[in-house]
């Protein structure tokens, strides 16, 4: 298996249990996180940025961000 390190930017609704609710996303399905950077939006404050990096193949990239978009909070998810 090829796997890479690469970088996912999510924005979503800033509440409480959200993160916990991505966190769990990658963990219930074994993939992890290196790292996690989250602040909220200058432009909107009802929203957040993360950051986080995480590593895997072509597929899985395609799965965390199909997987990601599926969550009722997310606004956006993209590979950076």
């Amino acid at each position: 298996m090829n796997t890479e390190n690469f970088t996912i930017s999510v924005i979503l609704y800033n509440r409480a249990g959200t993160l916990m609710r991505l966190a769990g996303l990658f963990s219930k399905r074994g993939y992890n996180i290196n790292t996690l950077n989250v602040s909220p939006l200058v432009e909107d404050k009802d929203y957040s940025r993360i950051i986080l990096t995480t590593n895997g193949d072509t597929q899985l990239k395609t799965q965390i961000l199909l997987q990601l978009q599926k969550l009722i909070d997310v606004k956006e998810a993209k590979i950076i």
